[in-house]
């Protein structure tokens, strides 16, 4: 392998440490959406507005499958793309999580 060859390798090997998909890899979307009413009523009385609701809801899914499937505890994730990645998908369930938040409401 010449130099050019070595050097494109590692800009490579950089350019996905630095674009991880830690959680995209590991977590299953239909297991967060299966979570999702399982946790609501126990997450509606630990919030108190729609908005860390939704968040705290997704987070303890997403925290639940990486145990489960990994023995992975919140301390062995990583901080920022945890945050980002249940941003993320809270965003992407939000008609599920408005919904299970309505009826908790009543």
């Amino acid at each position: 392998m010449n130099l050019q060859e070595q050097i494109h390798r590692i800009q490579s090997m950089m350019g996905t440490i630095n674009e991880s998909k830690f959680f995209h890899r590991r977590i299953n979307l239909d297991d967060v959406a299966w979570l999702l009413p399982v946790n609501a009523q126990q997450i509606f009385h630990e919030t108190e507005s729609y908005k860390q609701f939704k968040y705290e809801l997704t987070l303890r899914s997403v925290e639940a499958i990486m145990y489960n499937e990994y023995g992975l505890g919140w301390e062995d994730l990583p901080e920022q793309e945890e945050i980002d990645f249940v941003t993320e998908v809270s965003d992407y369930f939000d008609d599920i999580i408005k919904d299970l938040y309505k009826g908790l409401k009543k």
